[in-house]
């Protein structure tokens, strides 16, 4: 049974100045708890319809625990950007931040088909994993309405990545990968899986399927994969690498 703290536990300084009230396996379990249902109801709600008090009763722990926890409701929401950042970094294996001299190393052949690999990963990642489900609607909340949890996604996740992703497809193509139109094209190839899970009730209905399930992903990453590899091979045609 995890701990859970009463109004009169509250400690009266900082997040770890009660380390002595909870068992630290305990804490641990009420501070991912709330993560967890945070991150749910402020990707579905979004942080202004979300109050502690509803994630402290969808999460079954008393309302002093966020304060303890996090300091309230904003450290908890940058906690639940943290978890993302976290999580995606950590699985995303083909899309790891990379490092410019390697990169600069590969072949143009070699860059293309690890570019290609990264987008198909990122399409599995996001479509076959339960747990992207409430990280997409989170993650969307913040680039519609960006919070100061942005910026922990955007430097501590997508920056380092999507730079790696321009420095392969420059060195696939030839294009500058700091340029306006490498950077729109990147972003426009990994658009096209977001689409299955952002308008994932239009695809459905679309598609006439139930769900999207694991032959599903796979047809829609062999989708993905072939317009990919349609794109890179006009940019490189552009500049003579064919």
């Amino acid at each position: 049974m995890l701990l859970v703290m009463t109004d009169t536990q509250a400690p009266s300084a900082g997040p770890d100045s009660g380390r002595t009230l909870e068992g630290s396996a305990a804490g641990e379990k009420t501070r991912a708890n709330l993560v967890r249902v945070a991150l749910d109801l402020f990707g579905r709600k979004g942080y202004d319809a979300t109050s502690t008090r509803d994630i402290a009763g969808a999460a079954n722990v008393n309302i002093a625990g966020i304060a303890y926890h996090f300091g309230g409701k904003a450290g908890l929401h940058r906690a639940c950007g943290e978890l993302v950042a976290s999580f995606m970094g950590d699985r995303l294996e083909t899309l790891v931040a990379g490092d410019p001299v390697a990169d600069a190393a590969l072949t143009p052949d070699q860059a293309a088909e690890r570019f290609e690999a990264a987008v198909c990963g990122f399409a599995r990642f996001v479509l076959a994993q339960r747990e992207v489900e409430a990280i997409a609607r989170f993650m969307v909340r913040e680039q519609m309405d960006p919070s100061p949890t942005f910026e922990i996604l955007y430097g501590g996740l997508i920056e380092p990545r999507h730079r790696r992703l321009c420095r392969l497809w420059g060195r696939a193509t030839g294009e500058d990968p700091e340029s306006e139109g490498v950077i729109i094209t990147v972003s426009a190839l990994f658009g096209q899986v977001m689409f299955f899970r952002v308008g994932r009730a239009t695809a459905l209905r679309r598609l006439g399927w139930a769900t999207i399930d694991e032959s599903n992903v796979e047809k829609i990453v062999a989708a993905v994969g072939e317009a990919t590899r349609a794109v890179l091979a006009v940019h490189r045609a552009g500049k003579g690498e064919v």
